[in-house]
C-alpha cells in the first residue's frame, strides 16, 4: 500500500518524483476519484503494457494512460491498447464487452495535436489534467475534466524531498523502497544519500529491483560504498566497513543493523545477497525470545554456583544457556553481535543481577556504534581504496 506518495518541490509547484509514483497513487485511489474498479496494471496485451485497466459501474471497460508530462501521442496509444483489448476481452466475467469501452487520458496538461487527434478520432475520449494542489500544509491530487471543468480530487500522504539541485533526482527503487517507512527512518536514509553522493563526484547511483549501490562503477572493478535492500519489507543497509568490527585492513560488505537514529550494530559480512546465516541465527534467536515472553512453567538450571529460573522448558533452557554462551564468546574474540543477540543477552543481565545482586560484566551494550561514524569511515576508507 502506498502511505507516503513521494513530491518534489518545482518552480512552478509540486510534482510527483515520477511516473511510476503517479500511477501507485492513482491505482489505489481510483475509486475515491473516478469511482471506478480497478482490474489490472501495467496488463500486457499484444506486446504492449496498459498503464490501469479498470471497469465502472455499468460494467464498460477503463483504459487509462497515465503521463507525468505532456505527450502529443496519447491518443493513438490509447487506440492500439483498445484494439488489442478489444481482440483479447480479458475479465470477460467482469466486463461486458457489449458496452462502449471508455478511454481516459491524464496528464498534466494536453497538447494541442491531442485535441486534434481527438476532434477527427471516431473513439470517444476523455481528458484529465492533474495537479498537486498545496493547501494549508495538505497535499491533493485534482482531476480536471477539460471539456466541462469537473474537478474530483483526493488528499496526499506525501514524503517531501528536498529540492537539491545539486543531486540527481532520487530513483524509483528508492523511493518504492522507503515508501512504508516512518518519516524519520525516510528522512535518515535520504540524508545517508545526501552524504554519499556529495562526499565525491565520482560517487554514483547504480538502481536495480530491490537494490540501490552507491560506488565508483557497476563493473568487476567497482570500488562499492554502500547498498540499501530490500527484504520481506524492511530495508537492510550494507557498508563496505573493514573487518573485525571495522579494524582489520581488509574490506567487505557489511550487513548493519541501525534504528535509524545513530545507533547501529554491524551484524556480518557477506560478500552477496542478504546475508542466509544471519537471517538464519536471526530468527533462531527471535523464536527464543518469543518463547520467554511467552512464559509458562518455570524451569529451574544452574548458573555458576548458584541456581536459577526462567519461565521456560527445558530444552528451551538449554538452548537459552547455549546461546548465552555463544555470545559471550563472540564478546571475547570480537565477533558480530545480531539486534536480537543483545536483546537476548539483555534477559541473562537482568536474570543475573536479580538473582545475584550484583552488575553482570561484559556490557554487550558497548557494541552498539554510531550510524554516522560508520557512513564517515566508510566514505574514508572508500577514498583510499579508489
Amino acid at each position: 500500500m502506498l502511505t507516503n506518495a513521494s513530491l518534489i518541490k518545482t518552480g512552478s509547484g509540486w510534482e510527483f518524483v515520477s511516473e511510476e509514483i503517479l500511477e501507485d497513487f492513482l491505482y489505489e485511489n481510483l475509486e475515491k476519484l473516478l469511482g471506478l474498479n480497478v482490474l489490472d496494471r501495467q496488463y500486457i496485451v499484444n506486446n504492449q503494457r496498459c498503464d490501469i485497466l479498470a471497469v465502472d459501474s455499468h460494467k464498460n471497460l477503463v483504459i487509462l494512460e497515465l503521463k507525468n508530462v505532456e505527450d502529443k501521442g496519447i491518443v493513438q496509444q490509447l487506440t492500439r491498447y483498445y484494439d488489442a483489448l478489444l481482440g483479447e476481452q480479458p475479465f470477460s466475467e467482469k466486463v461486458d464487452y457489449q458496452q462502449p469501452v471508455r478511454l481516459i487520458a491524464i496528464t498534466p496538461n494536453f497538447h494541442r495535436d491531442n485535441f486534434t487527434d481527438r476532434k477527427y478520432h471516431t473513439l470517444d475520449f476523455q481528458f484529465l489534467e492533474f495537479s498537486v494542489i498545496e493547501n494549508e500544509d495538505k497535499f491533493y491530487l485534482s482531476l480536471k475534466d477539460v471539456d466541462n471543468g469537473k474537478i474530483s480530487k483526493t488528499i496526499i500522504p506525501y514524503q517531501e524531498l528536498e529540492n537539491d539541485l545539486d543531486l540527481p533526482t532520487p530513483p524509483t527503487a528508492l523511493l518504492k523502497l522507503v515508501n512504508n517507512c516512518d518519516s524519520p527512518q525516510q528522512e535518515k536514509i535520504f540524508r545517508i544519500r545526501q552524504k554519499i553522493l556529495r562526499f565525491n563526484p565520482k560517487i554514483q547511483e547504480f538502481a536495480s529491483a530491490g537494490s540501490i549501490k552507491y560506488g565508483s562503477g557497476s563493473g568487476k572493478s567497482s570500488k562499492f560504498c554502500a547498498e540499501f535492500c530490500s527484504y520481506k519489507d524492511e530495508i537492510i543497509l550494507f557498508l563496505w566497513l573493514p573487518y573485525k568490527g571495522g579494524e582489520s585492513s581488509r574490506i567487505g560488505r557489511a550487513r548493519i543493523w541501525t534504528d535509524w537514529q545513530d545507533k547501529a550494530l554491524i551484524e556480518g559480512y557477506v560478500s552477496s545477497g542478504i546475508g542466509t546465516e544471519i537471517n538464519r541465527h536471526k530468527r533462531s534467536i527471535q523464536k527464543l525470545i518469543e518463547a520467554i515472553e511467552r512464559g509458562g512453567d518455570f524451569y529451574q538450571f544452574i548458573l555458576g554456583k548458584y541456581i536459577c529460573s526462567l519461565p521456560i522448558k527445558k530444552s528451551t533452557t538449554n538452548q537459552y544457556i547455549k546461546e548465552v554462551n555463544k555470545i559471550l564468546r563472540y564478546i571475547k574474540h570480537s565477533k558480530s553481535l545480531t539486534c536480537e543477540d543483545i536483546i537476548l543477552f539483555n534477559y541473562h543481565k537482568k536474570l543475573w543481577e536479580a538473582r545475584i545482586g550484583t552488575e553482570f560484566k561484559p556490557n554487550v551494550l558497548d557494541y552498539y556504534k554510531s550510524l554516522d561514524s560508520l557512513i564517515d569511515l566508510v566514505l574514508e576508507k572508500w577514498l583510499a581504496r579508489l
